[in-house]
């Protein structure tokens, strides 16, 4: 049995997790000698002499002041050699199932979801195309399934690639959005993807008041399907029956785009999202499909605070939507659950270097706000404090601008009450 274990239940002992083997007949526990952070997904081999992981690319001590990036590897239980199979493939790997056929690994590729088989000649892509989730094979790899949303559908049940479900037909008949994926370039000559939703009837050559949601994270992204878990506080589709396309952008730091695009925005929180959104405004704007006197910005989280910053620093938007944001990194440290999380991010404590943390806070530029802001959160928020969220409310006021807040009472980072979600999307 493997063991992946931490020293105290304390959230940034994420550092300091291992892996041990269990001898289940003699009771014996060896503490395996890996120096790198470890994912939380391992599985045996066949035979049960290796063990398959994810691990960081550098040592543990790399990753207290630097955004991490993984890989898969293998150790062999007899001989003691680690071996990497995938040190050329640019994405964070989640091994599933070792069988006789290979390992069932799922990765993400820019806006797609994928699985395949590690063998000696590489990786057999099974699914590239989609969003691929909740895979399962049988131990001799003969059998598949999975659930899948391929671009402007929802989840379906395959079997050994066979669909056996039919869930979108929901939408036969009926007038549906589409969603695409396009690119543009950002300030600094960064690519940057976004995922856009346009009516059934949308026409190319008229202007229509455009809406940004923003994903969490930074570490994950959107995706060009149907799904209302991806989307729950923030669904797509109401402010498209209102007349609204609707871009949602997976700016520098978002999952998918390999280790450098994940690292674009160290020590650049804020400032760099801010280009990679307000560039993707400017290319729909130069189309001519962006009306730029009606744009709205809204998200959670990672998402709240890039809305934050939009709001403040910016006075292209008509309305904000700011949802359990950061607004001041250096007092956000003092009181989140995860300060080492902003640490990775930001490179240092706020004692050490209190600029970096002044200049990517949205109230540093307080003074220049104009955007009229709807700021939400819950008041028993631990990873995002609601300190967060008076402060930003109380600058607002100062400084004349037209804003509301609402206050989720029992509501912690994420919403698990009957409901809340709907509040959230109501008011």
């Amino acid at each position: 049995m493997v063991l992946l274990t931490s020293p105290s239940p304390n959230l940034e002992e994420i550092y300091n997790r291992s892996l041990s083997i269990l001898d289940i007949e003699t009771g014996e526990l060896q503490k395996l000698n890996i120096d790198r952070l470890l994912g939380g997904s391992v599985c045996f081999s066949s035979e049960g002499s290796q063990i398959c992981y994810t691990a960081s690319i550098r040592e543990k001590d790399h990753y207290k002041n630097h955004i991490q990036d993984n890989t898969l590897e293998i150790y062999d239980l007899k001989t003691g050699e680690f071996t990497r199979p995938l040190s050329n493939m640019d994405s964070s790997v989640i091994p599933v199932r070792w069988t006789s056929k290979g390992i069932l690994i799922t990765w993400q590729d820019q806006t797609n979801y994928c699985i395949g088989l590690v063998t000696e000649n590489g990786v057999a892509v099974e699914n590239e195309d989609g969003f691929v989730k909740d895979a399962s094979i049988t131990g001799d790899g003969n059998h598949l399934t999975y659930c899948k949303a391929k671009p402007n559908e929802t989840f379906e049940i395959y079997v050994n690639d066979q669909k056996i479900t039919d869930e979108n037909h929901f939408f036969k008949g009926k007038r549906q959005s589409h969603r695409e994926v396009i690119s543009w370039k950002s300030s600094d000559d960064l690519d940057i993807e976004g995922v856009l939703t346009t009516p059934a009837d949308f026409d190319p050559h008229k202007e229509y008041p455009l809406l940004l949601f923003i994903h969490g994270g930074p570490g994950w992204a959107s995706f060009p399907i149907h799904s209302g878990c991806f989307n729950e506080k923030y669904p797509v589709e109401p402010f498209i029956e209102k007349g609204f396309i609707v871009l949602e952008t997976n700016y520098r730091g978002s999952s998918g785009y390999g280790n450098e695009f994940l690292k674009a925005n160290y020590r650049n929180f804020g400032l760099g999202d801010y280009e990679d959104v307000i560039s993707g405004v400017d290319a729909l704007v130069e189309k001519g499909i962006a009306d730029k006197e009606r744009v709205g910005v809204m998200g959670w989280s990672q998402g709240g605070f890039i809305s934050a910053f939009c709001s403040i620093y910016s006075d292209r938007f008509k309305a904000a939507s700011v949802g359990g944001a950061i607004t001041n990194w250096r007092n956000h440290y003092v009181n989140t659950d995860i300060p080492y999380f902003i640490r990775m991010h930001l490179g240092d404590t706020p004692w050490n270097d209190p600029e970096v943390y002044a200049k990517t806070s949205p109230t540093k530029y307080i003074q220049s706000a104009c955007t009229p802001t709807l700021i939400q959160h819950g008041d028993m928020d631990a990873r995002v404090p609601i300190s967060n969220a008076y402060e930003l409310y109380q600058g607002l006021k100062d400084m004349d601008v037209e804003t509301e807040f609402t206050i989720f009472k029992g509501m912690a980072y994420s919403p698990d009450q009957p409901g809340m979600n709907v509040a959230i999307m109501r008011i």
